[in-house]
């Protein structure tokens, strides 16, 4: 069973026992399938609400992108997990001769390289349903939008909790150049991550919103 198909109690309980997976990174992509989820709702809510005839169609759009975003972050959870897992099997490797060392160095520089992906893709999706709530939150149903503003703060947590896991794998790489490139390209979508809900709660603070 994979676990993103596991109950949230048996999935929590799990995150809580000595096994380094689930980690950080499959939380970060868990916790980013929950404000996609979060973004779905609300656009359900709005269009098929009467009242909101006019953007229907729109947040029907909103929903199916929000789906999508929920399905890839779930896939992530395993994935981070699993990529982890071959970071800790290349560290195990022999290193008893020269060829050994060699071989584990480039299992272990191929693994970390593998394992920088995942959360990069957890942080993609988490701007993208960022820039999802930002439109939720001017066109969605008022009675929901303080869980346009959730989901925010689901992205933003996602990113950031993934961001970490690009940046301690990118500090082992021996290719410096490629490292400086995945932690600039990090900075920069959790600058937008961060404005986007920004934006988002400060538009809940000044109208005020109703939850679901």
């Amino acid at each position: 069973m994979t676990l993103s198909a596991l109950s949230m109690e048996a999935f929590t309980r799990k995150l809580a026992s000595a096994d380094p997976t689930p980690g950080g990174g499959s939380v970060a992509a868990a916790v980013g399938s929950f404000g996609a989820g979060l973004v779905r709702m609300v656009a359900l809510l709005t269009a098929n609400a009467p009242k909101y005839a006019a953007v229907a169609q729109r947040c029907t759009e909103v929903a199916q992108s929000a789906q999508t975003l929920s399905d890839e972050l779930l896939k992530l959870v395993d994935e981070d997990a699993g990529a982890f897992d071959r970071v800790s099997a290349a560290y195990r490797l022999p290193k008893s001769s020269d060829s050994e060392k060699s071989a584990r160095s480039a299992r272990i520089q191929s693994a970390l390289g593998e394992a920088i992906d995942p959360p990069l893709r957890v942080i993609a999706a988490a701007l993208a349903i960022s820039e999802l709530a930002a439109e939720l939150v001017d066109i969605g149903n008022q009675n929901a939008l303080s869980d346009v503003g959730c989901a925010a703060l689901c992205a933003q947590a996602a990113a950031h909790g993934a961001a970490l896991n690009v940046e301690i794998n990118a500090a082992a790489l021996k290719d410096r150049a490629a490292a400086r490139t995945f932690t600039e390209r990090v900075h920069g979508q959790l600058a937008r991550v961060s404005l986007l809900a920004e934006v988002i709660l400060g538009k809940l603070t000044r109208d005020g919103a109703h939850s679901t």
